[in-house]
């Protein structure tokens, strides 16, 4: 040490003088500190003018740690973006490149919405920064909205994001205004989030859900019974009426949701099917067996059924010309009901 430098530490009587940095140990007892002044730094060591460089801890809430320009994170990265290409960047943030690959995937498979400046990976890494732990993912903050874009999409971890799902149930408790989600209820109680949902489903109310069980039913017992008048029974249907409202409501189902009536299909239409896979089913001699058996058997039966649910006057010609040779008077019941 030179002899100047001792002259400045020591003091008339040869004793070292205090150094200008604060001692960091507690004062002693009915010592008080002394008071922080620009020219007086605190317990750190730092001027209280000077700005001190901090990094938010991670909230309560599940939400990734928010990263400050000062960060030596965020500094290792400015310093990345600005000296390695792009290939570069992709094979050091692996993790953010996957995640950026998988968001501009979304928007072929899920009509995503990905912002201009969220094109280019060194653009997205440059705006959303590192991840702040390795199992955090992006996630849009407001669910609802398809955009990935600056200001709408935040690095959180799995929780977080299942809280975040629209289709998350919220219980708000009657007493104390208090909410909570299924997720919470589940670890709380025990449960899967499934049995919670059901419990929803099972007209649970909001604060039985919370305690975990129904409230007791109170039984009421009315001050005076009235007997209710007794009730004619009605007669049961017989086979043959549940049959006829059953065939009521198939051709009414045709004629709504196929536009025409009901019919049979005829010998023609079956053989213009069935003639390319079945040789046997093609010429007019086997057209003209299929038209006597369908004339005696098929459609006397078909039409015994359904006839009196099909609007003739709806029915394409062919379709009427089988009907009037099984049952001739069908016409003049057709022209009777059009002349009224």
């Amino acid at each position: 040490m030179s002899k100047q430098t001792k002259a400045m530490l020591t003091g008339s009587g040869g004793a070292v003088a205090a150094s200008p940095v604060a001692s960091t140990a507690k004062p002693t007892k009915g010592q008080k500190p002394a008071k922080k002044t620009a020219h007086n730094p605190g317990d750190a060591g730092v001027a209280s003018d000077v700005p001190v460089p901090v990094i938010s801890k991670p909230q309560s809430d599940g939400f990734a740690a928010k990263q400050m320009p000062d960060d030596p994170a965020w500094v290792a990265l400015l310093h990345d973006l600005g000296t390695m290409s792009t290939m570069a960047l992709r094979a050091k943030y692996a993790g953010e490149a996957n995640t950026h690959r998988n968001m501009l995937q979304r928007v072929k498979t899920c009509g995503a919405v990905v912002h201009p400046a969220f094109r280019s990976f060194p653009d997205f890494l440059r705006l959303v920064g590192p991840k702040p732990t390795s199992r955090a993912t992006l996630d849009r903050i407001d669910n609802h909205d398809p955009e990935y874009a600056p200001g709408k999409v935040r690095w959180a971890d799995k929780i977080t994001q299942i809280r975040n799902k629209g289709d998350s149930l919220i219980f708000t408790c009657p007493n104390t205004g208090r909410s909570y989600t299924a997720s919470q209820l589940a670890a709380k109680q025990g449960v899967s989030s499934t049995a919670i949902r059901k419990r929803r489903r099972q007209g649970w109310t909001d604060g039985e859900i919370i305690a975990g069980e129904r409230a007791a039913l109170v039984a009421v017992v009315p001050s005076k019974r009235v007997s209710a008048p007794a009730k004619s029974a009605a007669p049961p249907l017989t086979l043959a009426q549940v049959l006829f409202e059953r065939n009521r409501e198939y051709c009414e189902f045709i004629r709504q949701t196929e536009g025409h009536e009901y019919f049979i299909c005829t010998p023609a239409e079956l053989q213009a099917e069935v003639a390319d896979d079945f040789p046997q089913c093609r010429g007019p001699e086997w057209l003209r067996s299929c038209e006597e058996n369908f004339l005696h058997s098929k459609l006397p039966q078909w039409w015994k059924q359904y006839g009196p649910h099909i609007r003739f006057h709806a029915l394409q010609p062919h379709q009427q010309a089988w009907v009037l040779r099984i049952d001739p008077s069908r016409g003049q019941k057709s022209e009777l009901s059009d002349a009224l």
